[in-house]
């Protein structure tokens, strides 16, 4: 995952040496993630929207006997 403030350079067509955004490639700390569940939208590529991040509620299970 690439921090926003390297987006330019990772992109950039000109760069040719590898050196230059080779610190791009380091692991994005774990801390700054967050999982969360999302609506099965996600799998089908026609909803290519913000819709398909939006976080949604975990669905209540069956009700329990015990």
């Amino acid at each position: 995952m690439l921090r926003p403030e390297d987006y330019d350079l990772w992109l950039d067509p000109g760069i040719t040496d590898f050196k230059r955004v080779v610190d791009c490639l380091k692991p994005f700390d774990a801390s700054l993630m967050k999982q969360y569940p999302v609506s099965t939208r996600v799998n089908r590529p026609e909803n290519d929207d913000q819709e398909c991040a939006r976080e949604i509620p975990i669905a209540d299970p069956a009700p329990r006997v015990f």
